[in-house]
């Protein structure tokens, strides 16, 4: 899942799949997962997550063409429930840093990173994190 622009938007993706946002306006947390997951996309491991040859070079590229960042699968439904708060995906921030609306956002004082565990490896959390 990609997200153009602005960290506060739940706008839809170029695949027409609803992003859930990854920020708060009210409180103007940006949630970042605080480690990778075992499965991110952007693990060269054999864990990552299977994308078809070339595909992940694709929705990387297309990503940050687009200035936008990558909402980790470990925090959005069918893995955690409906009302779980997405989070943005630390591989690729780590590998290309934040998005430019996260920073701007960050520097006009009206946002702040909270790093979240991965809820599949939380046992208990207030919005039902998932054991594994």
């Amino acid at each position: 899942m990609r997200a153009q622009n602005t960290p506060f938007s739940d706008a839809g993706s170029q695949d027409e799949d609803p992003v859930p946002p990854v920020a708060d306006p009210t409180t103007g947390e940006i949630r970042l997962l605080e480690d990778r997951c075992t499965t991110c996309v952007l693990n060269p491991a054999v864990s990552a997550a299977p994308l078809r040859p070339g595909r992940r070079q694709q929705f990387i590229r297309e990503v940050r063409d687009c200035g936008g960042q990558i909402v980790c699968h470990s925090t959005v439904p069918p893995v955690v429930p409906e009302d779980f708060p997405a989070a943005m995906c630390r591989g690729f921030v780590d590998a290309y840093g934040l998005p430019q609306a996260a920073r701007e956002a960050i520097v006009l004082g009206i946002a702040h990173i909270v790093e979240v565990p991965d809820p599949t490896w939380t046992s208990a959390s207030a919005h039902g994190g998932l054991q594994q």
